[in-house]
C-alpha cells in the first residue's frame, strides 16, 4: 500500500481497509491496517452525520423564518414544501447519540441571520428570535410536520 493512499484517494483506500478489516475478523493475520487513520475516519463519521442533521434542520429553520418574514410571496406554498422535506429529511437521519450536540437555539440563530440578510422586494415582517420547540418536538416523527413549521415561524407561544 502506498504510504500516501489515504491522502490521494480515499476511496481506495477505504475499501482496502475494509477488505483488510474483514480478514482480520475472519482471524487472518493483517499487520498492516492504517489504525490511526481508521480511528479518525471512524470519529469524523460520526461528527458527520451529526453535522448533516444539523444543516438539515438550519435549513427547515430558514424556510418556516421565510414563510414569517414574507407571508405574501409566492413562493410561500414552495418554502412550505422545502420546510417540510428538510425536517423530514433532518427526523430520518436522527439518532438520539446526537442530541448532546444539537442546539435548536443555534440553528434558529444561524436560520435567522440568513434570512435577514436575504433581500425582497416585498414588505419584511419581524421574525421569532426563539423557539419553544424542543429538539425532542423537533424530532418526532409522529409530529405533524407542518404544525412544527408554523411553530417555527411565529416563535414562543
Amino acid at each position: 500500500m502506498p504510504d500516501d493512499l489515504y491522502r490521494t484517494d480515499i476511496v481506495a483506500w477505504s475499501r482496502l481497509q475494509a477488505d483488510r478489516l474483514r480478514r482480520h475478523v475472519a482471524g487472518e493475520r493483517v499487520n498492516d491496517l492504517d489504525w490511526e487513520h481508521v480511528i479518525e475516519e471512524i470519529e469524523d463519521l460520526g461528527s458527520s452525520e451529526i453535522a448533516q442533521v444539523r444543516s438539515l434542520l438550519i435549513q427547515a429553520m430558514v424556510h418556516a423564518l421565510k414563510i414569517a418574514r414574507w407571508p405574501g410571496s409566492t413562493a410561500v406554498n414552495h418554502w412550505i414544501g422545502e420546510a417540510v422535506n428538510f425536517l423530514q429529511q433532518a427526523q430520518d437521519r436522527y439518532r438520539r447519540s446526537m442530541a448532546q450536540e444539537l442546539s435548536v437555539a443555534d440553528c434558529l440563530a444561524k436560520a435567522r441571520r440568513a434570512v435577514l440578510a436575504m433581500p425582497s422586494d416585498s414588505p419584511a415582517q419581524p421574525i421569532p428570535d426563539r423557539t419553544d420547540l424542543t429538539l425532542d418536538a423537533l424530532m418526532d416523527e409522529a409530529a405533524d410536520l407542518r404544525s412544527l413549521i408554523d411553530a417555527l415561524g411565529r416563535g414562543p407561544a
